[in-house]
């Protein structure tokens, strides 16, 4: 616990950069569509966003960028600056389904505001590509560092192109041959609102996408995957070294698995310290400023307990005042609904975080005021005391 602490107390929070556009190409490439109800969307994005990425990961990956399919091509063109609606929708559908073979380019790039998707993701490519996990990278973003448009939700767009191929039109998903009204992005859209056959969620993942290239140096943090999905994380979440261990490949049902017990009606039990600390160790690898929305959102994993004294006396006692200010609720938007209910765990987390901080905030004040009050009291009293006396000699002399 020593160790802990003494790791703890070299985070500091790094001042806010932002990368604008470049002379020759931009840092990133935000969506610009019309003035309308798509424009204004573009202000619902979540703060943190995760992407998990590995050597067969489309376009190019690292931890200073990430380039789209039509990125390497040299193709930075805003989807709304092109002119041919039906391209983008059909790109937008194979980029959805993880289509390997794109009929018209790809200018995506997929993010999820869910680190329990972006787990279960990694587990996922650790299975099937028979990656191993310190070869699968996992990276978190500050959208607040990045200028506005730059990320959408998934949704929002299958909202805006779903209808500008005809329905009757063929297209490939799967190697199969489908109608797009079979397959298209508006049969997409009803998949991320069907329910599991089994259990109460919904294929819902929190997918946002953003276009070209995008600069995340100065604005990100990157680990590989070994350092998260490990016995740390087993301590909190034992189902996920099963899942690890066993030979079935799933990914979305997994993920709708993990969610099972926030829709039961159970009283979630105080965070045990050893479960705290197991989360504090996998965050601690993101370090700085990154620390704590990661720590938040691996104890957002499972449902927790409101104002949770497990967690809040915790942060309280081991983080700094400027830690904790700095996932300020006011700045941390959450975007999320009882489809994603880790993301909405996620914002309790914050929430009760940041109103602990300005309690204790207002009572260290209160306390200050009062210690003031009394010294005031006290030098009155004195002063009226010391008065007196000298008041009595004289009348003496």
């Amino acid at each position: 616990m020593n160790e802990l602490a003494a790791n703890l107390t070299t985070l500091r929070i790094s001042r806010r950069t932002h990368v604008g556009f470049g002379d020759e190409t931009p840092a990133e490439v935000p969506f610009c569509p019309p003035s309308g109800n798509l424009a204004t969307k573009l202000n619902n994005t979540p703060r943190y966003l995760f992407r998990v990425y590995s050597d067969a990961s489309a376009g190019s990956n690292s931890s200073e960028s990430f380039k789209s399919i039509d990125a390497l091509e040299n193709n930075l063109t805003d989807i709304f600056a092109r002119d041919n609606a039906p391209t983008i929708a059909v790109a937008l559908n194979e980029h959805l389904r993880w289509e390997p073979l794109k009929s018209c380019g790809d200018p995506f790039i997929s993010w999820t505001t869910s680190l329990l998707v972006a787990i279960q993701y990694a587990i996922y490519k650790h299975k099937t590509e028979g990656a191993k996990l310190e070869a699968i990278h996992l990276c978190i973003i500050d959208t607040t560092m990045f200028p506005k448009g730059v990320f959408i939700r998934d949704l929002d767009l299958i909202e805006e192109f779903y209808d500008k191929v005809p329905s009757s039109q063929s297209i490939m998903v799967k190697r199969g041959c489908y109608t797009w009204e079979a397959r298209g992005l508006d049969d997409f859209r009803h998949l991320r609102n069907k329910r599991h056959r089994t259990y109460s969620g919904v294929y819902y993942f929190g997918e946002f996408l953003s276009q070209g290239q995008v600069n995340i140096t100065d604005r990100s943090s990157t680990v590989t995957c070994d350092k998260i999905i490990n016995n740390d994380l087993f301590t909190m979440l034992p189902q996920l070294q099963v899942e690890l261990e066993d030979s079935k490949v799933q990914w979305a049902d997994a993920v709708v698995k993990s969610r099972e017990s926030f829709y039961m009606d159970i009283e979630p039990e105080a965070t045990s310290a050893s479960e705290f600390l197991a989360a504090t160790k996998i965050a601690l690898q993101f370090r700085n400023v990154w620390f704590l929305p990661v720590l938040a959102n691996l104890l957002a994993l499972r449902p927790r307990a409101a104002h949770d004294p497990g967690i809040l006396d915790q942060i309280s006692g081991l983080y700094s005042d400027e830690l904790r200010y700095s996932l300020s609720s006011k700045d941390t938007k959450i975007v999320a609904n009882e489809n994603i209910p880790e993301v909405l765990q996620f914002g309790k987390i914050i929430h009760d975080i940041n109103e602990d901080y300005w309690n204790e905030s207002a009572h260290t004040l209160l306390r200050s005021m009062e210690e003031t009050a009394d010294i005031v009291r006290r030098f009155v009293t004195s002063s009226r005391t010391t008065g007196a006396s000298r008041l009595l000699e004289v009348e003496k002399a």
